[in-house]
């Protein structure tokens, strides 16, 4: 079985804690050749972690290495454009962090790269490769909550100063829109398109509760669907004292409510349906993907289109806040 030698670009939270898991368990698809972060320390550290491969300071050095068929770029928000066109250039496939871009100039750059290059591009969105999402889109599709008309999603998080998250400088002092709610709002917004499909207007108000971790920190979202489906997307990351990560989905015949990787299936007059839908959060399923698109010629389930859109609709989201206004979308 082919491997990819793959260089890691970018050796923070995700990089370790996300991503290695996923490619520690796919040792016979990824030969990690080579690392990179431009402060040495960290560089040497991962390359320990990863079994001593060579490290760089900077990424275009790793880009010139020509054993190298694909990198996984890991880097704050802003530099995914800058990266990904680089790494294109050296005619490298690229797995890049979500959301696709800092701002709408970079994200229209991005769409120009999917089509300028015949490499593979992949945005790791690991929410499309979710059990929990596949199951309940499916029994969605198989009307056993007879037909869904409405839902609404409470992500509620108590995120402070101390959250390793919040901790990192790019994140505190962010070069793109929207803060937390733009970096993690994209998977909630990635998960309700799988499911439903396309957003057709969207009407939101945001708060700042505690700017010390980036603004805004709360948003709800009023989304339409072209399906006729429309709810309530509650993105809080300043939820003094409670947690909770709920999504309810309502039929005509039905419910179905996902709590985390855990789904309740609610039928009239049928006892309660639970399925367990665990998993690592769809890091290997991702990775896959990627392996399979590079080595087979199979298609993206993460394309730059689909990250694409989920960001539009984020974004939209803030324009509509800012504006007091509902916001239709064009052309998705």
């Amino acid at each position: 079985m082919k491997r990819i030698k793959l260089g890691i670009i970018g050796t923070g939270i995700a990089a370790r804690e996300l991503h290695l898991p996923a490619l520690n368990k796919l040792k016979d698809k990824f030969e990690i050749t080579a690392v990179c972060n431009h402060t040495e320390k960290k560089a040497k550290d991962f390359s320990k972690l990863v079994g001593g491969v060579p490290y760089y300071l900077d990424y275009k050095d790793l880009l010139k290495n020509k054993e190298i068929e694909a990198v996984d770029i890991v880097l704050p928000i802003d530099l995914n454009y800058k990266v990904t066109k680089d790494a294109l250039q050296y005619r490298k496939h690229v797995f890049v962090e979500k959301p696709i871009a800092a701002n709408l100039t970079e994200a229209n750059k991005m769409l120009d790269l999917d089509k300028e290059y015949s490499k593979v591009k992949m945005v790791a969105e690991n929410y499309r490769y979710r059990k929990v999402f596949e199951k309940a889109k499916q029994r969605i599709k198989n009307k056993e909550i007879g037909k869904p008309y409405s839902f609404v999603w409470n992500a509620f998080m108590h995120v402070t100063e101390e959250n390793k998250y919040a901790r990192t400088e790019w994140r505190k002092h962010h070069k793109y829109p929207g803060g937390f709610v733009m970096d993690g709002g994209v998977h909630n917004i990635a998960a309700l398109r799988f499911i439903f499909g396309e957003v057709v207007s969207v009407y939101a108000f945001t708060k700042n509760i505690n700017p010390n971790i980036g603004k805004p920190d709360t948003m709800t979202m009023h989304l339409k669907f072209k399906n006729g489906i429309d709810g309530l997307l509650n993105l809080f990351f300043s939820t003094n004292a409670y947690w909770e990560n709920r999504f309810y989905v309502f039929g005509d015949n039905g419910s179905i409510i996902i709590n985390d990787d855990k789904i309740i299936l609610k039928s009239n007059g049928k006892k309660d349906k639970r399925i367990n839908s665990s998993d690592d959060l769809g890091f290997e399923k991702e990775f896959l993907n990627f392996y399979y698109a590079v080595t087979k010629g199979k298609s993206v389930l993460s394309s730059f289109d689909e990250a694409y859109k989920d960001f539009i609709v984020i974004l939209n989201g803030l324009r509509s806040a800012e504006s007091g206004k509902r916001i239709h979308f064009r052309n998705l």
